[in-house]
């Protein structure tokens, strides 16, 4: 309790909401009631679907598809979303299906503004700091992103997904080094941009890869997650921590990341500030993460494209992060998308087990550990704590792969839908990712650890996620290679 104590002397009155604010809302705000907060509200809560960033996700990537769709038929309605290309001349740096790509690139920052303004206008955003915000970080990420693409250095490097690293980069530097302003800030919304990405993503996942893969990639999630959770639980508690912290930190860096851990933390009832500390931490590390573990992939199974998006999949924590790290293993590997698709169906096969672990953890809390009889557990909780861009991801995944299934092979059958993703969700879910991570860059500031005694969180964590690691690297040689 002593850890607990400092931790509320130290961040009482810095402005923090003692609501964590999360992916998965509404874990917190719609399962206790009012009145009585031992009571859960076993009613669906129809206002999230469209306050809460997490159901935004969805609505956004779902409205990219659907004007994507319409390229099966030659009708290019986003064929004007510009794609960054090798260059050595400026001006040929970017190309389109219609339209001049520089006018393109122009109508992307206005299309991605106003489709993105209701989200924000829900968190409190106002519509004029948002435009402002998204503007610079629009162009901050494009000029990245071309730059990335200067041929000399994808020759070099062997892949433009270094851009990815670079905006990464940058974002830390800038917030480390002035004071950003608060509407920045507030626009630097990496959850959201990730979220959208992986539900285009699904477009570019169809089901006769998912049924080829998922079986293995199941198993190597069963293999994982428990085994990592149980591990840095027990390391967590060897160091003091107390039972809810340690429960918040292995399922951060057991099952995913930030989601993970805010719902653990909302699910047995931890302090607000549990899930803040932790999800700090996971930022911080995920950005290490992202600038080695690909390249540390890519001379483990330079051959085994599989293999290294698992290790991904398993070892990155956060999804935007895994699902970034496979994207610069395929460009390192030339791995066509394979990494990160493993990588991706990875994480979906963890996801899917969030709202089980939590309900299962609330029901522990509950009737074990706080001995609180008083305190109703409800199944609406898994719907609650589910990550709804998952959901997303599947829509976008089964519409269309029923589309290409009706072809006789599975070759011509994607030859078919490929203009749908080429010259619409591909272009989006590329400029999504590079957000993201400019977006982490700028919300990883060094100076947060100093304000609080989180030394022994931080031993824990790294020593739970160097064990990841490690396990998530044997699980994809036994699996994939061996």
């Amino acid at each position: 309790m002593r850890f607990t104590k400092k931790l509320f002397r130290k961040w009482d009155g810095t402005g923090l909401s003692r609501k964590t604010t999360t992916d998965n809302e509404p874990i917190e705000s719609s399962l206790k009631s009012d009145t009585n907060p031992h009571i859960e509200q076993t009613t669906i809560n129809w206002s999230s679907l469209y306050k809460k960033e997490d159901w935004w996700a969805v609505w956004i990537g779902l409205t990219i598809f659907a004007l994507s769709l319409p390229s099966y038929f030659g009708i290019y309605l986003l064929g004007w979303i510009p794609v960054a290309k090798p260059w050595m001349d400026i001006g040929h740096a970017l190309s389109t299906k219609v339209f001049d790509p520089w006018i393109g690139l122009i109508a992307s920052f206005i299309f991605l503004a106003l489709i993105m303004i209701p989200v924000n206008r829900f968190n409190g955003v106002k519509s004029k700091d948002w435009f402002k915000g998204f503007f610079v970080i629009f162009f901050t990420a494009w000029i990245i992103y071309l730059l990335s693409n200067y041929s000399p250095i994808v020759k070099v490097i062997g892949s433009a997904e270094v851009g990815y690293v670079i905006a990464l980069l940058v974002g830390i530097a800038i917030t480390n080094l002035f004071r950003i302003p608060s509407w920045l800030k507030n626009s630097a919304r990496g959850e959201l941009f990730i979220k959208a990405a992986i539900v285009l993503l699904g477009a570019k996942i169809l089901l006769t890869s998912f049924v080829t893969s998922a079986p293995t990639i199941l198993v190597a999630a069963f293999l994982s997650f428990p085994v990592v959770w149980i591990i840095a639980f027990l390391i967590s508690k060897k160091l003091g921590l107390d039972k809810n912290l340690s429960a918040t930190l292995s399922s951060g860096v057991g099952i995913c990341g930030v989601s993970a851990s805010i719902a653990t933390a909302a699910a047995i009832e931890a302090p607000a500030i549990y899930s803040t500390v932790i999800s700090s931490i996971i930022v911080i590390f995920s950005a290490i993460e992202i600038i080695v573990m690909p390249f540390v992939a890519a001379n483990f199974f330079p051959t085994y494209f599989d293999a290294a998006g698992v290790w991904m999949g398993l070892s990155v924590k956060t999804d935007g992060a895994a699902s970034a790290s496979a994207s610069i293993v395929d460009g390192l590997l030339k791995a066509n998308g394979s990494a990160l698709n493993a990588a991706v169906i990875t994480k979906v096969m963890i996801d899917i087990w969030i709202g089980l672990i939590s309900f299962l953890l609330a029901t522990v809390w509950a009737y074990k550990v706080k001995k609180q009889t008083n305190i109703n557990t409800s199944p609406m909780v898994l719907w609650y704590k589910f990550p709804k861009f998952v959901l997303g991801y599947l829509i976008t995944s089964i519409i269309l792969s029923l589309v290409a299934l009706s072809y006789q092979s599975v070759a011509e059958g994607a030859k078919a839908v490929a203009p749908v993703i080429s010259f619409g969700t591909e272009p989006l879910r590329t400029v999504f990712f590079t957000f993201t991570f400019f977006s982490i860059g700028l919300g990883t500031q060094f100076s947060k650890f100093k304000e609080i005694n989180i030394k022994k969180p931080i031993i824990a964590y790294a020593i739970s996620l160097c064990f990841a690691i490690v396990w998530g690297g044997i699980i994809s040689y036994l699996l994939f290679v061996k």
